[in-house]
């Protein structure tokens, strides 16, 4: 999808962009191949410098440059199976906290999905672990994270450097007409928890857990751990859904970027 992408040009937006597709410039090599730039209505000069630093920018996997481009409802086209050659490690984030205002021990609960292994950082045991842990990380995947998971990590957690790159689900299921909480949004589009004792939690049980585990209770905190598993697990799905369908809607050869023969699966 990157390499379709021209939003990160200057003095290019959403409708002139469509326009470039519709004219048959679908691709950043399209676009050098134009004989006549006057026609789009962008300096030539401008195009061709920064698709010259967009195809090195790629080269070097260099996702700052294009997230610090990239409209923030856009931030999706970032993600590794839509784009060409870019090799990325994708951190799907989710917090737990005490429901507390007093910083670091307000979180108890950190959990990283790789896209393939979950790794979790617990309040007492490993959570200072974290700030290195998240520096191998180039892109990051929350549900809300912009407003509450990032700044409550960034306040307790100090000289704290989260991936340049972030794309809040929140925001970009908008787009598509998913709204609501996490679960909400999960029972909506089919991705919904076994309803079982577990599949019924949610943030305010996250609170009690925490709570129960601090008084001794041997249940609370593995329960709390695979409630939190299932959170970070759960964006992944979620992530390729509204990447497909924001896709189809665009005129461009969508079966090139579909990834639904693998969308069902959670792991």
């Amino acid at each position: 999808m990157l390499k379709h992408t021209f939003l990160h040009i200057p003095r290019i937006g959403k409708l002139t962009e469509q326009k470039f597709w519709q004219a048959g410039i679908q691709t950043w090599d399209d676009a050098l191949q134009v004989p006549n730039y006057a026609k789009l209505g962008i300096p030539e000069l401008l195009i061709k410098s920064f698709l010259a630093d967009s195809y090195l920018a790629l080269e070097q996997h260099n996702i700052s440059f294009f997230s610090k481009l990239l409209p923030s409802l856009e931030t999706w086209r970032l993600y590794p199976k839509f784009s060409h050659n870019l090799s990325l490690r994708v951190a799907y984030l989710d917090i737990e906290t005490s429901g507390v205002n007093s910083y670091l021990d307000n979180i108890t609960v950190i959990g990283v999905y790789d896209g393939t292994v979950v790794k979790q950082y617990v309040n007492g045991q490993n959570l200072m672990a974290f700030r290195d842990d998240i520096e191998e990380f180039d892109l990051l995947v929350t549900f809300n994270g912009k407003v509450f998971d990032v700044p409550v990590l960034q306040a307790a957690i100090p000289k704290l450097h989260m991936p340049k790159a972030h794309i809040d689900l929140r925001y970009v299921l908008k787009q598509i007409n998913l709204k609501g909480g996490l679960k909400s949004i999960e029972r909506q589009t089919g991705f919904a928890r076994e309803q079982d004792e577990l599949g019924q939690l949610d943030g305010y049980d996250a609170v009690l857990l925490w709570r129960l585990h601090r008084r001794g209770d041997p249940r609370a905190l593995p329960t709390l751990l695979r409630y939190n598993a299932e959170d970070v697990v759960g964006l992944k799905p979620l992530l390729e859904l509204a990447c497909n369908q924001l896709t189809k809607v665009l005129p461009l050869d969508y079966a090139q970027y579909s990834i639904l023969s693998r969308i069902n699966s959670r792991a």
